[in-house]
Protein backbone atom coordinates (compact mmCIF):
# COMPACT_ATOMS: atom_id res chain seq x y z
CA UNK A 1 0.00 0.00 0.00
CA UNK A 2 1.24 3.45 -0.88
CA UNK A 3 1.08 6.31 1.64
CA UNK A 4 0.20 9.88 0.69
CA UNK A 5 -1.37 10.03 -2.72
CA UNK A 6 -1.02 10.70 -6.41
CA UNK A 7 -2.36 13.18 -8.93
CA UNK A 8 -3.12 12.19 -12.49
CA UNK A 9 -4.36 14.23 -15.42
CA UNK A 10 -6.71 12.81 -18.04
CA UNK A 11 -7.20 14.84 -21.25
CA UNK A 12 -10.96 14.24 -21.13
CA UNK A 13 -14.01 15.76 -19.50
CA UNK A 14 -16.92 13.51 -18.61
CA UNK A 15 -20.12 14.02 -20.57
CA UNK A 16 -22.93 15.67 -18.65
CA UNK A 17 -25.38 13.25 -17.07
CA UNK A 18 -28.08 14.44 -19.48
CA UNK A 19 -25.90 13.65 -22.51
CA UNK A 20 -24.64 10.37 -21.04
CA UNK A 21 -28.18 9.11 -20.37
CA UNK A 22 -29.11 9.81 -23.99
CA UNK A 23 -26.14 7.77 -25.30
CA UNK A 24 -26.93 4.38 -26.78
CA UNK A 25 -25.74 1.65 -24.38
CA UNK A 26 -22.87 0.84 -26.75
CA UNK A 27 -21.66 4.46 -26.66
CA UNK A 28 -21.88 4.41 -22.84
CA UNK A 29 -19.67 1.30 -22.72
CA UNK A 30 -17.22 2.89 -25.17
CA UNK A 31 -16.99 6.00 -22.97
CA UNK A 32 -16.41 3.84 -19.88
CA UNK A 33 -13.70 1.86 -21.68
CA UNK A 34 -11.86 5.02 -22.73
CA UNK A 35 -11.78 6.33 -19.13
CA UNK A 36 -10.67 2.92 -17.81
CA UNK A 37 -7.88 2.72 -20.36
CA UNK A 38 -6.53 6.20 -19.56
CA UNK A 39 -6.56 5.57 -15.83
CA UNK A 40 -5.09 2.07 -16.17
CA UNK A 41 -2.20 3.42 -18.26
CA UNK A 42 -1.54 6.14 -15.65
CA UNK A 43 -1.58 3.45 -12.94
CA UNK A 44 1.05 1.48 -14.83
CA UNK A 45 3.18 4.62 -15.41
CA UNK A 46 3.10 5.30 -11.66
CA UNK A 47 4.34 1.76 -10.96
CA UNK A 48 0.99 0.39 -9.75
CA UNK A 49 0.29 2.23 -6.49
CA UNK A 50 -2.54 0.81 -4.40
CA UNK A 51 -4.51 2.25 -1.51
CA UNK A 52 -6.49 0.43 1.13
CA UNK A 53 -8.82 3.41 1.36
CA UNK A 54 -8.83 6.71 -0.51
CA UNK A 55 -10.46 10.10 -0.89
CA UNK A 56 -10.84 11.25 -4.50
CA UNK A 57 -10.86 14.85 -5.72
CA UNK A 58 -11.92 15.56 -9.30
CA UNK A 59 -10.93 18.92 -10.76
CA UNK A 60 -12.72 19.60 -14.03
CA UNK A 61 -10.99 22.15 -16.27
CA UNK A 62 -13.55 23.26 -18.87
CA UNK A 63 -12.51 25.01 -22.12
CA UNK A 64 -14.86 27.98 -21.61
CA UNK A 65 -17.07 29.81 -19.12
CA UNK A 66 -20.32 28.41 -20.51
CA UNK A 67 -22.91 27.78 -17.81
CA UNK A 68 -23.14 24.11 -16.92
CA UNK A 69 -25.25 22.11 -14.52
CA UNK A 70 -22.27 21.06 -12.42
CA UNK A 71 -24.01 18.26 -10.53
CA UNK A 72 -24.43 16.47 -13.87
CA UNK A 73 -20.65 16.42 -14.28
CA UNK A 74 -20.19 15.31 -10.67
CA UNK A 75 -22.50 12.33 -11.34
CA UNK A 76 -20.88 11.09 -14.54
CA UNK A 77 -17.36 12.02 -13.41
CA UNK A 78 -17.65 10.06 -10.18
CA UNK A 79 -19.20 7.09 -11.98
CA UNK A 80 -16.59 6.94 -14.76
CA UNK A 81 -13.61 7.59 -12.48
CA UNK A 82 -14.82 5.41 -9.60
CA UNK A 83 -15.33 2.43 -11.90
CA UNK A 84 -11.94 3.01 -13.55
CA UNK A 85 -10.05 3.26 -10.23
CA UNK A 86 -11.37 0.01 -8.77
CA UNK A 87 -9.09 -2.93 -9.27
CA UNK A 88 -6.12 -0.60 -9.84
CA UNK A 89 -5.67 2.17 -7.30
CA UNK A 90 -8.33 0.87 -4.87
CA UNK A 91 -9.76 -2.65 -4.41
CA UNK A 92 -13.37 -1.54 -4.96
CA UNK A 93 -15.48 1.63 -5.19
CA UNK A 94 -17.64 0.71 -2.18
CA UNK A 95 -17.64 2.93 0.96
CA UNK A 96 -15.14 0.68 2.73
CA UNK A 97 -12.46 1.67 0.23
CA UNK A 98 -13.69 4.90 -1.33
CA UNK A 99 -14.06 7.20 1.67
CA UNK A 100 -15.13 10.43 -0.02
CA UNK A 101 -15.35 12.67 -3.05
CA UNK A 102 -14.52 16.32 -3.63
CA UNK A 103 -15.20 18.29 -6.80
CA UNK A 104 -13.54 21.43 -8.13
CA UNK A 105 -14.38 23.34 -11.28
CA UNK A 106 -12.20 25.67 -13.32
CA UNK A 107 -11.42 26.83 -16.81
CA UNK A 108 -8.41 26.24 -19.03
CA UNK A 109 -9.00 27.25 -22.65
CA UNK A 110 -5.82 25.62 -23.93
CA UNK A 111 -5.88 22.42 -21.91
CA UNK A 112 -9.35 21.15 -20.93
CA UNK A 113 -8.99 18.05 -18.76
CA UNK A 114 -9.91 16.22 -15.58
CA UNK A 115 -7.32 16.12 -12.81
CA UNK A 116 -7.78 13.22 -10.38
CA UNK A 117 -6.21 13.46 -6.94
CA UNK A 118 -6.11 10.21 -4.97
CA UNK A 119 -5.30 10.69 -1.30
CA UNK A 120 -4.70 7.78 1.06
CA UNK A 121 -7.21 7.51 3.91
CA UNK A 122 -5.68 4.43 5.54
Amino acid sequence: MKKGGVTISVPLLPPSLNAYRRFHWREQRKTEAIWKEYIFMKWLELKRPTYKAAHITLHFHFPDRRLRDLDNYMATGSKLVGDALKGCFIPDDSPGYLKGWSFLFGMDRKNPRTVIEIRSEA
